[in-house]
């Protein structure tokens, strides 16, 4: 017997929260037995929320409950608001999300994440242009940290160009490369036939040129550049 609409869209957001939840506590107990560091801990969250639109194709668009797909981000960004104002160092997703344990940190790079993931999840469902963003965002911001952390090859200047405000070319192909794996798993994900990968490089090198030079500011940047490059480059 086949799901109504609203029970379907109901079951597909429910997978996306325990997917994700799952997640982020695996995370928190891996880093409280120092499994893995913090940094990790925050880049495997990232990639795992950026994948969430694996989950699109269970969502049946023909009840208007398929809004449900954005519960997860929305309520993160409440989460991450709260515990950037209100939380303490001590605050769970303080210690599993930033990178030196100041909950201000949690308003820059993750709450425009979010942010981003809200917009695509509403207005872009399943267009092309979406998987472009979230695949240089998920993938592509998750890695190149790691990437640049543990390789930190041609180590370059970026904003607001002070002595902490720092990236590498190393990190910046970790960027390019883990864009173009993103995409590859999460291309099923766009509504009827996907685009080629020859549509989507110039928006991987667009992408990885922008969040080389922008700094705590990247994840609206290249968002803004993942939807704007495919109408410049048809």
């Amino acid at each position: 017997m086949s799901l109504k609409p609203l029970h379907q869209n109901l079951l597909a957001s429910a997978a996306t929260v325990v997917y994700v939840k799952t997640v982020v506590i695996g995370c928190n107990y891996a880093v409280s037995k120092d499994i893995i560091s913090t940094e990790l801990s925050r880049k495997i969250v990232h990639i795992a929320a950026g994948t969430w639109t694996l989950f699109w194709p269970y969502f049946d668009e023909s009840h208007p409950s398929w809004r449900l797909n954005i519960i997860v981000p929305f309520m993160y960004a409440l989460q991450l608001t709260q515990a950037a104002l209100f939380g303490g160092k001590d605050d769970p997703l303080v210690k599993t999300i930033s990178r030196t344990g100041n909950p201000k940190e949690l308003l820059y790079g993750p709450l425009f994440f979010t942010l981003v993931m809200n917009y695509t999840g509403l207005f872009a469902f399943r267009a092309p242009e979406s998987i472009y963003v979230m695949s240089c965002l998920g993938y592509g911001d998750g890695v190149a940290p790691l990437i640049g952390t543990w390789y930190p090859y041609g180590r370059y200047p970026t904003y607001p160009f002070d002595a902490k405000s720092k990236k590498s070319l190393s990190g910046s192909l970790g960027f390019f490369l883990a864009s173009i794996c993103g995409y590859q798993i999460m291309k099923s994900s766009c509504r009827g036939e996907p685009s080629s990968m020859a549509t989507f490089l110039p928006v991987a090198v667009m992408s990885t040129i922008t969040e080389g030079i922008t700094g705590a500011y990247d994840n609206i940047a290249v968002a803004l550049i993942g939807f704007l490059t495919p109408k410049l480059f048809p």
